[in-house]
């Protein structure tokens, strides 16, 4: 691992804006820091089953971990993998409702909000991710669902907003990063093959 493997994506910079303006430097210290525990759950999950991780960008519903040869691990790894994250979300998420400390309130809905939108099965959540390693070859339809899935909730955050302008930036992001994967899934599917086959 070198020492350029962290990284912040520069999606976080109307984010850090926001918290910023709105004098909300709990809140954005409180996110920050959860999304880096996040993180350090795969990392560690990836330390432990042995893949080599070439970087890590913090984004805003949690990161993008780049490792190599990823898709040869086997499965059970991958998933090993995949989990750390939301398992490290939800160990402090328990700590903040089982011990007092200050702001722990604030630290145990955040949780709560990271958890619940990394879960859902929507690429490249973690719960999207996990799809993709259990089933493989349904690659492409879980890119029209992701893409369809972030629109529809892209759309609904509307209804509350400005309240909701976080949600919107993300799932903004998460659809048009599918579409991204959408116009390059046969390059993806093809080095994937031939990895796999090396």
């Amino acid at each position: 691992m070198n020492k350029h493997v962290f990284k912040v994506h520069p999606i976080m910079i109307p984010f850090f804006l926001f918290f910023y303006l709105s004098g909300e430097f709990a809140i954005y210290s409180i996110v920050f820091g959860s999304l880096l525990i996040h993180e350090v759950g795969h990392l560690i999950g990836a330390k432990i089953v042995g893949i080599k991780v070439r970087s890590c960008t913090i984004l805003p519903y949690g990161g993008e971990i780049k490792m190599q040869q990823f898709s040869k691990v086997k499965k059970s790894d991958q998933l090993f993998v995949i989990l750390g994250g939301p398992f490290c979300t939800f160990l402090l998420l328990l700590f903040s409702f089982f011990i007092d400390f200050p702001q722990d309130s604030l630290v145990f809905f955040v949780q709560v909000i990271i958890l619940s939108l990394n879960l859902l099965p929507i690429y490249p959540l973690d719960g999207g991710r996990a799809l993709d390693t259990l089933f493989p070859h349904n690659y492409e339809r879980l890119i029209i669902f992701s893409m369809w899935g972030s629109g529809l909730i892209f759309c609904m955050s509307f209804i509350y907003f400005p309240k909701a302008i976080s949600a919107s930036l993300i799932f903004l992001f998460i659809f048009l990063q599918n579409y991204s994967y959408w116009r390059f899934r046969k390059y993806k599917l093809a080095y994937e093959r031939i990895t796999k086959a090396a």
